[in-house]
């Protein structure tokens, strides 16, 4: 027997599969769009992610030739809108988690009530992101559409009524939209109340490894499934990635290094973040809620090697270090400083490229310790790190990481750990699960390297504390 874990992300849909005993057999990888029709706007075709996902199960399903698909799971990404009608067909593009259209509704939707009251209900601060105010904005903006919807469903919904007929979406998914609160791992009607939809147009949630339903003769026939294969309730992205990864709480918490780094922490019981900014989702075990905590990473990465010759990155002097705040595109968590702007600071005539690498590195190490430190305040230690991505394939950022958050880091042994952790729950509901997916190697922190980089850390706060000033002037001018 095997398994399907299958992300359906931003870029593209992936598959694992993945033998009963855990190992992995094969994947698959199919890309779709991004549409831009207008500033701000971010939409993909939903069309596009069924034909993905069909796509990538036949491809393993033709690399794992005599082996039966048992099950199949979803990681989905998070808070993407689909509006369907009452066939359950879309009446539009899905809005995705990266439209911003949705600034002046955004602010309407904050002057009818507190910032409090979003937070309270849904674990995460609103944003002109949110599917929230896209709802909003569907119905000031297309009140014809509106009156057409039939549903309010997310990516992982959509694709369970393509797959079985039933509108259904994993608890871990629920809890990352406005519809239901992480706390109560209920649906939150007074969202709905506000938002102006019926109970009725919001799916059911389950909590992830119930089983959902079996395929249907129609979709097991265009995925080349047997009509018995089950789809079992998955999780977001992140969580699922983290479950991937073998996050554990107290034990071990999950960095995710890609365009952005993503801290998630696991822990046995809601958080309650009296600031209102730290995100709260039901993990994958109805006993579990995690944190996601989102900050700059690989973009500012990235966009240091296109703007200075790469080949010059490497070279450091024994000049003194630079301190680069990494807010290329404003500061994301632990506090949400939209206003701070990536900035450089301490050059010399005696600094090289290769410095302000190594600063532009330091100071994403710096933003990792700010959230580990914001989510060890909500729910105590996150025991060692384990990284998932491209950094844990230098040699450099396991180490700086180790050192600079005091804490063990392991780079983890991981192929795919959202599609992983998808299959994991694919699996759950007849099997134990599996072991740990394991480490490629272990850094423990250097007592002497990671003195010197708590003090870096405390020159680094400063600076990022009296920028906030001058930038915060500059936003009200």
């Amino acid at each position: 027997m095997i398994y399907l874990g299958i992300d359906i992300g931003t870029t593209s849909a992936k598959c694992l599969a993945v033998g009963g005993d855990g190992t992995i057999l094969a994947l698959a990888q199919h890309p779709y769009p991004m549409h831009h029709p207008h500033q701000g706007w971010a939409e993909q075709d939903p069309e596009g992610y069924w034909n993905a996902l069909v796509d990538v199960v036949r491809q393993c399903v033709r690399q794992c030739e005599n082996k039966e698909v048992a099950a199949l799971a979803l990681s989905t990404q998070g808070d993407t809108l689909i509006v369907t009608d009452s066939a359950g067909a879309p009446l539009r593009p899905a809005i995705t988690w990266m439209d911003t259209r949705s600034e002046s509704e955004y602010r309407e939707l904050l002057s009818e009530g507190a910032s409090s009251f979003w937070y309270r209900e849904t674990g995460i601060p609103l944003a002109p992101t949110s599917s929230a105010c896209s709802i909003r904005w569907l119905r000031d903006n297309a009140p014809d559409l509106w009156a057409r919807i039939a549903h309010f469903c997310y990516v992982p919904d959509y694709l369970a009524f393509r797959l079985t007929g039933r509108y259904a979406a994993d608890m871990p998914s629920a809890s990352w939209t406005p519809f239901y609160n992480p706390s109560s791992r209920a649906r939150s009607e007074r969202v709905a109340e506000v938002l102006g939809v019926d109970a009725a147009q919001v799916s059911d949630a389950v909590e992830s490894g119930t089983l959902i339903g079996r395929i249907h003769p129609d979709a097991a026939e265009a995925l080349g499934l047997p009509e018995s294969t089950k789809l079992i309730a998955g999780a977001f992205d992140q969580a699922a990635a983290a479950l991937g990864a073998g996050a554990e709480p107290g034990r071990r918490s999950v960095l995710s290094c890609g365009t952005a780094w993503v801290l998630c922490s696991i822990s046995n019981s809601p958080a309650q973040d009296a600031q209102e900014q730290i995100p709260i989702y039901c993990h994958t075990r109805p006993s579990q809620w995690g944190m996601v905590l989102p900050f700059t990473g690989g973009a500012a990465y990235d966009w240091l090697a296109g703007v200075l010759n790469p080949g010059t990155l490497d070279k450091e002097s024994d000049a003194d270090p630079l301190i680069f705040i990494p807010h290329l595109y404003g500061g994301l968590c632990p506090d949400w400083r939209s206003e701070s702007r990536g900035s450089l600071l301490g050059l010399t005539m005696a600094h090289t490229p290769g410095d302000i690498r190594m600063a532009l590195m330091r100071g994403i190490a710096c933003e990792a310790r700010r959230n580990a430190e914001a989510a060890e305040r909500l729910s105590g230690p996150m025991g060692a790190i384990r990284m998932v991505g491209g950094a844990g394939k230098s040699d450099t950022w396991p180490r700086m990481i180790a050192n600079m958050l005091n804490k063990i880091v392991e780079v983890a042994d991981c192929v795919e750990s959202a599609c992983y952790g998808a299959a994991k729950l694919a699996a759950q509901t007849v099997s134990d699960g599996w072991q740990d997916p394991g480490v490629l190697r272990v850094c423990e922190p250097d007592r002497i390297e990671a003195e010197s980089e708590d003090r870096y850390y405390a020159r680094y706060l400063r600076a990022y504390e009296a920028l906030l000033g001058i930038y915060e002037q500059k936003s009200l001018s």
